[in-house]
């Protein structure tokens, strides 16, 4: 569930200056690597359905729209903005792009199931190095240059991690239940399960750092 890879290349301009260049790859599966094996979420219902008092209850993934029981979606005065069949049309496209849901039809939900997808990261460092002697003993004095997720400083496209949204993994509100005590919903998920991260993991950084060395 992870890549990780290293480089380093080192040139000696002189007795008195050296350049290294290094650059750490990774890749792996969910938006932080953890050791479960990236950052897992469930898919729950917005609304307690099972009336433990806690909203927090996972989702049953309808085969067909004989499964679930949705409201049509009205504004104040009752008329009719989204109806029942156009919001099972909308659940149904949205449990096929999505790997986890369209492959778990017919089941509940398990508790951190699904995993956010798999993410590259390319860090890259310059150390450079003076030399000089001080009493006839050699010092060194090392600059530094780390860029954190290069490959964004390159393509603002380039090392966006994605991440699922909170509409995407609660997608069902619990709007009532009917006289056989069936739980009713309205589909209030977006299209798509997956987002851009907007945490800093997304964005490149630079750091600078200055070492002196006493030989």
């Amino acid at each position: 569930h992870r890549i990780v890879g290293a480089g380093n290349y080192r040139h000696d301009w002189s007795g008195r200056l050296a350049t290294t260049v290094g650059l750490f790859f990774e890749a792996a599966d969910g938006n932080q690597f953890l050791g479960a094996g990236g950052s897992r979420y469930s898919f729950v219902y917005s609304g307690d359905v099972n009336g433990d008092g806690f909203s927090n209850d996972l989702i049953y993934i309808p085969r067909d729209a004989s499964e679930i029981v949705l409201d049509p979606i009205t504004n104040a005065d009752g008329t009719v903005i989204t109806s029942a069949e156009a919001q099972w049309q909308a659940l149904d496209a949205f449990i096929e792009q999505d790997d986890y849901l369209s492959e778990h039809r017919g089941e509940i939900a398990e508790r951190f199931g699904a995993v956010n997808p798999w993410y590259s990261n390319i860090d890259l460092r310059i150390l450079q190095d003076v030399y000089f002697n001080v009493g006839g003993t050699r010092q060194t004095l090392q600059l530094s240059l780390d860029i954190l997720n290069v490959a964004n400083l390159l393509n603002s496209d380039w090392g966006v991690r994605q991440v699922a949204s909170p509409a995407a993994t609660s997608p069902l509100t619990l709007t009532r239940f009917d006289a056989a005590g069936n739980p009713v919903f309205h589909f209030t998920g977006p299209q798509e399960t997956y987002i851009d991260d907007p945490s800093q993991f997304s964005r490149w950084r630079a750091q600078f750092g200055v070492r002196y060395l006493f030989n």
